[in-house]
């Protein structure tokens, strides 16, 4: 006895140490925990158990109210759309249409009901579609619209409430499916009026309303028809995109003619090319002076015709030390470019012009060719004959205009040369074309010629440049 009681002090005090309680206090809260979360996984697995039930159910009620048993909830999504020749499903026969104006369809139309028919025509319409309404009132006011051989439905996403106001004011009164999601998704379209035919359990006509009329319509029952008349929408056209963006290649062939402006294109070098292949040509000009550009669209003639009315000829073309930046951030501000596609029936030249006028319009300037007066440099024979002949080669007034009027691309406009009208161009004159440009040769050697240039005011073709001043 006195052993026990001994043991039992020791143990006491023992507990009394800290680290030993700690521990013990550590073991009874796993213990309790693990109670709790034993009870807690009960529980979770019944809530699982019953949300999993829920489901089911939940999918159990949408399968019974969809048509189709791989349909989506609207029991549309994977109808696959219907081609001329395709045979008709059996899910489409057997459909139930709400229908309005059909007397022996009170209780919903179904197609397999007129499958007796030698015809089946649906004529999705709408109330706001003024070519529906005069291509249906022809049709009914037809021989067709009375032949027992045909079965006339007309189809539209519209409701009961809005066709019964349209057949309040018109009187129609045709059997038409409304409120319909179904035959769109079968017959997808985009423009309105759009005519199927059905005949033998197929899709015979995808068609234009221009079907419906008699002599058509006698072919349609014999199973064939003209195939001009066949419609057929580009469905993946995206308004919000630009007609190059377009994904259908129906597009890239309806484009007889495009021209695209460009800005600086950095990394880029200037570019002048002009290509052709068996259907188009194009004109492609990147990084150059709005001026040079033009230079590159415009024959020769025109270049020291070239009149801008603008206030800042600098942003024109680059003229070296005279601008405030160098070439290369010159260029980076004010470079453009324009390509141009045109097909080989128009002419190179007024390919060129188009590109140009939009060039300059899309930086704000108009342009246009007209005559006017402005100071030229003419030639005009003296009154004294030839009286010896100057060293160089023979050179036609022609050629020596030409040569005259050249325009270098890095210098401002340059004056105009032209002959007084006493003067053939086809008349020579000795002139040593090297020595053009020396300050003076051109007055001298024309003396020795017997002629001699004088500066007036005359009338000459050129191309004005002015700042858009609005609309």
């Amino acid at each position: 006895m006195k052993r026990s009681n001994d043991m039992s002090a020791l143990l006491d005090k023992a507990v009394n140490i800290p680290v030993i309680q700690i521990t013990l206090f550590v073991i009874l809260f796993i213990l309790v925990f693990q109670s709790y979360l034993t009870c807690f996984l009960k529980a979770l697995k019944n809530i699982r158990a019953f949300i999993l039930l829920a489901l089911m159910f939940q999918m159990f009620s949408l399968s019974a109210q969809t048509p189709r048993k791989d349909s989506g909830a609207d029991g549309l999504l994977k109808i696959a759309p219907l081609k001329i020749g395709d045979q008709i499903p059996q899910e489409l026969w057997d459909q139930v249409f709400n229908t309005m104006y059909d007397p022996a369809s009170l209780q919903g139309l179904q197609l397999k009901k007129l499958k007796s028919k030698k015809l089946i025509i649906l004529d999705f319409w709408a109330t706001w579609c003024g070519s529906c309404i005069g291509s249906i009132k022809k049709y009914m006011a037809s021989n067709s619209y009375k032949d027992n051989d045909i079965a006339f439905i007309g189809v539209t996403y519209q409701d009961n409430a809005e066709v019964s106001k349209f057949n309040n004011r018109f009187a129609l009164n045709f059997p038409t499916i409304v409120a319909d999601k179904i035959l769109k998704k079968y017959f997808p379209h985009r423009i309105l009026p759009h005519i199927v035919v059905l005949k033998d359990n197929k899709v015979l006509a995808i068609a234009q309303p221009e079907i419906l009329h008699q002599q058509a319509m006698q072919r349609l029952k014999d199973g064939t028809y003209g195939k001009e008349l066949v419609k057929a929408d580009i469905l993946d056209y995206d308004p919000k995109k630009e007609i190059a963006e377009q994904g259908n290649i129906a597009f890239q062939k309806a484009t007889l003619a495009r021209i695209t402006v460009l800005g600086p294109i950095v990394g880029l070098h200037g570019v002048t090319s002009y290509k052709k292949n068996e259907q188009n040509q194009r004109i492609l000009i990147t990084n150059k002076s709005l001026q040079l550009a033009m230079y590159e669209l415009l024959d020769s003639y025109w270049h020291n015709r070239i009149f801008l009315d603008v206030k800042n000829e600098n942003q024109f073309n680059y003229y070296g030390q005279e601008q405030e930046l160098p070439l290369n951030q010159w260029l980076a501000k004010y470079a453009v470019g324009v390509e141009s596609v045109a097909p080989l029936a128009m002419r190179k030249s007024e390919m060129k012009k188009n590109a140009m006028i939009a060039l300059l319009n899309a930086k704000g300037y108009d342009f246009q060719m007209t005559v006017r007066e402005v100071l030229c440099r003419v030639i005009h024979p003296t009154r004294r004959n030839k009286t010896k002949e100057n060293k160089g080669s023979k050179l036609s007034f022609s050629d020596l205009v030409r040569q005259l009027n050249y325009q270098p691309i890095d210098k401002p406009r340059g004056p105009i040369y032209t002959i007084e009208s006493t003067i053939r161009s086809q008349d020579s004159v000795s002139i040593d074309e090297a020595r053009l440009q020396e300050p003076g040769y051109l007055l001298k050697a024309l003396a020795v010629s017997g002629y001699e240039l004088k500066q007036e005011l005359r009338k000459q073709p050129i191309i004005q440049v002015t700042e858009r001043r609005g609309l």
